[in-house]
């Protein structure tokens, strides 16, 4: 019985074949006008359901396409708009370097700050300009807000300089009008830290009034008179009858600092060229 129904079998599936085969040879030589109808019927029956499956496929193919635009856009605005305010930022500082070194009447290079000269110092930078364009040591350093620091070693393109907040940087200070004077260096008190600078040496009797914006004095032949150091907070301490120590904050944040102006003469008065920028 197996044997005669596996015959069976075989000789339906033979014979299915072969009338297939009869089929697409008439199909074949058979004129358009005749298979054309034919073929439309079976799309629109037997085939229905496969070809119904294939738009299917096609839409979520379609679909998933879009959707990855939709997140790549989506993703770009986001990226750009997280940056937008930094850009903008970067932009408004480069327009006030470009504004500043047109009104600077000194020989000055500007330069771009590279990174940190060592990963554990957060002090000082490496800066793109060098001794091939008259960097020298004890140069100073100033951007639109005013001082930086000052320039510590020279290599033939690139330099090293500190930032105010090292504790070795000092600084001859003054009023605009010259009224007063005083050293200003870092500040030394706990809390505080290094985020803010102290003005000493001021006599007992001035008494400066919080928000007095302080200058390089120009005294000690490093710094150029008139460059921004930062503004009066108020009195740190008092030596009774002697002399007086104000904090000062910084009129430049090292985070913000991404390109300079050298200064090559140390001789020069940029009272106006600040005093106009304050103004502005």
């Amino acid at each position: 019985m197996t044997f005669t129904a596996e015959r069976y079998a075989s000789r339906g599936d033979t014979v299915a074949f072969v009338v297939c085969i009869v089929l697409a040879v008439i199909a074949r030589i058979s004129p358009p006008e005749v298979t054309e109808p034919i073929a439309a019927t079976i799309r629109g029956t037997v085939l229905a359901p496969l070809l119904g499956l294939q738009e299917f496929a096609t839409d979520q193919k379609n679909s998933r396409l879009r959707y990855s635009t939709i997140l790549l856009e989506r993703d770009s605005l986001a990226i750009i708009a997280l940056f937008q305010n930094a850009l903008r930022e970067e932009n408004d500082r480069l327009r006030a370097l470009v504004e500043l070194r047109s009104r600077v009447p000194v020989e000055h290079v500007p330069a771009e700050v590279l990174h940190q000269s060592l990963p554990t110092d957060g002090l000082s930078l490496v800066l793109s300009a060098g001794s091939r364009q008259g960097v020298t040591p004890l140069s100073a350093v100033i951007v639109p807000e005013g001082l930086v620091g000052v320039v510590r070693s020279v290599d033939a393109n690139s330099s090293v300089a500190v930032f105010w907040a090292h504790p070795e940087f000092r600084a001859s200070a003054m009023a605009l009008d010259g009224s007063l004077y005083g050293n200003v260096e870092p500040h030394s008190g706990r809390g505080l830290g290094v985020q803010v600078l102290e003005l000493t040496g001021v006599r007992f009797g001035e008494d400066i009034a919080a928000g007095t914006p302080i200058y390089t004095s120009g005294l000690g032949g490093v710094y150029p008179r008139g460059v921004p150091l930062g503004e009066i907070l108020g009195v740190a301490s008092e030596r009774a009858g002697w002399e007086r120590t104000y904090l000062v904050r910084p009129a430049v944040h090292p985070a913000s600092v991404s390109h300079v102006i050298i200064l090559l003469d140390p001789a020069a008065d940029l009272r106006a060229v600040f005093a106009d920028s304050a103004d502005q």
